[in-house]
Order: C-alpha cells, then sequence, then structure tokens
C-alpha cells in the first residue's frame, strides 16, 4: 500500500497547493491543477493508497485559501467514495465521517 501524508502547512496560496499535490502524487506533467483534474487523478489510482490530509484548517489573510482547503478536502471525500483503492484520513477527527461510512469503534 502506497502512503501519502500531506502537510497543507507549507503551503500560502491555491497554485502552491496544486503543484504540491503533483509532486506528492507524482502526478502526470498534464495533470490541469483544478478540483476537476484532482477529483480524476485520484479516482483513477489503482494502487491501494492511503493519503493522511494535515493543515486543512489554516486560514490566511483573505480566507480565501481556507475556503479552497475545504473544497480540496470535499474532493478528497468525494473520491474516496468513488474508489477502492483510496483511503483518506484527515487530521480533524470528526471530519473523517462526514459523508461516509466509516464507524466509531
Amino acid at each position: 500500500m502506497k502512503k501519502i501524508l500531506l502537510d497543507f502547512h507549507v503551503v500560502k496560496n491555491q497554485e502552491q497547493l496544486q503543484d504540491y499535490l503533483a509532486l506528492m502524487f507524482g502526478f502526470p506533467d498534464y495533470y490541469g491543477k483544478n478540483l476537476d483534474a484532482l477529483y480524476d487523478m485520484l479516482t483513477e489510482l489503482t494502487e491501494d493508497t492511503c493519503v493522511g490530509v494535515f493543515g486543512t484548517e489554516e486560514t490566511d489573510g483573505d480566507g480565501r485559501l481556507a475556503k479552497y482547503l475545504r473544497r480540496v478536502s470535499r474532493v478528497f471525500q468525494d473520491a474516496e467514495e468513488e474508489n477502492p483503492h483510496l483511503c483518506v484520513i484527515f487530521q480533524e477527527f470528526e471530519r473523517n465521517f462526514e459523508g461516509g461510512e466509516g464507524e466509531l469503534l
């Protein structure tokens, strides 16, 4: 199983975030660096992949990055529901059960 840890504390804007995702996942050069392209890449993964997501609650001066991070998180959740090879674990405990089929043990 492939394991990827994403720390969004290291990004300062949407462009950096998309570059970071492309680097961490090893996306091809044709990756479109937008949310639709991210969803496509995540749902096309064929290797079992576990992704840890940290730093999604960061805020910036005008809140644009924080809003975008929420949208990125939703893309990860939606892709996880679609792709049985993808497992996403968020730093924020509750987010792991939003719209998903997770269970508290």
